[in-house]
């Protein structure tokens, strides 16, 4: 492809698929994609067979999603998600989602970056590396400490919580090129090394927080060595965004794509979660990866952040 930035599907995608999951490797590996990153049901089957698909095609175990208490019940022992994820050859472990409980004040960021430093430890121990799947309530300001101890001591539902802070979000209109401090995303990038954590930026919830993508980008560095290809258009006012096929949404994939490459990116990771036919996702995200990185690739030019969101 000429883009140096080498493809793989997120299994998650086509999670309803229902063949075991060495044969699903072997369709990914039969698409032509250069890797496959793995979901739930790696910790369900067997670690020499899923080895040996990899082997059988030729695929590269781009990372494993966990999220991260089961990264740390696997270092005390209670788990053998490492030893599985040895067996596979994959170094990298990636935590897909953080509770908005972890996020909503800066007493909480502090206490969760204690706890991701204690993870990244563990793992550099052990020859892994953690990383974080960069989900939209990263982006969302900090709520007064006061506030979140109120939630927190207070019977509202957690959907209200979640609401409200989003609404408060929404109505702020944030710069959409600059990722302020108040927002646990800065928080995480300042308060880790990069030896400690990387990071996996998911476009699609990016944009969705009212950011570009191309601004975690600027903000992290080197510290991405992958990234989560998805689109998404407005569903309407206060109503959030849907998921759509990728190139039709909000997401600038030339930009993204050209900011990945800057940032010396390895791993792009086609993710799509449509309700559509699992088998047809595997081809459809080698054809999307293909045109993408082609037309990137004869496309290239200095990456440059627009002056307002769409």
């Amino acid at each position: 492809m000429g883009s140096g930035l080498n493809t793989a599907l997120q299994l998650y995608s086509i999670r309803t698929l229902s063949e075991p999951l060495p044969e699903i490797v072997r369709r990914v590996g039969a698409a032509g994609y250069d890797g496959v990153e793995f979901a739930h049901r790696f910790q369900e089957e067997s670690p020499r067979d899923i080895a040996t698909a990899l082997d059988d095609v030729g695929l590269e175990p781009a990372a494993v999603h966990a999220d991260l208490p089961e990264v740390e019940a696997a270092l005390d022992g209670e788990s053998d998600l490492l030893v599985r994820c040895r067996t596979v050859g994959c170094d990298t472990l990636v935590i897909p989602h953080l509770s908005a409980s972890e996020l909503r004040t800066r007493s909480d960021i502090r206490s969760l970056c204690h706890r991701l430093r204690d993870a990244a430890a563990g793992l550099e121990a052990c020859d892994m590396q953690l990383g974080y799947h960069t989900g939209r309530r990263t982006f969302r300001p900090f709520l007064p400490d006061a506030a979140g101890q109120l939630i927190d001591e207070t019977p509202v539902p957690i959907a209200v919580g979640e609401y409200t802070h989003q609404l408060l979000t929404t109505l702020r209109a944030p710069d959409p090129t600059t990722i302020p401090s108040e927002t646990p995303m800065w928080n995480l990038v300042a308060r880790t090394t990069p030896a400690e954590l990387m990071f996996e930026p998911e476009v699609a919830e990016i944009r969705e927080a009212g950011y570009d993508p191309r601004a975690l980008f600027s903000l992290c560095g080197d510290r991405t060595s992958m990234v989560h290809l998805r689109d998404v258009s407005p569903a309407g006012l206060f109503q959030g965004y849907e998921d759509v096929p990728h190139g039709v949404g909000v997401v600038d994939m030339d930009g993204v794509l050209d900011a990945a490459s800057d940032a010396g990116v390895d791993w792009v990771i086609y993710e799509n979660e449509l309700d559509s036919d699992p088998t047809a996702k595997i081809d459809h995200g080698m054809e999307t990866l293909e045109r993408l990185l082609d037309r990137s690739d004869l496309s290239r030019s200095p990456t440059r952040m627009p002056a307002t969101s769409s």
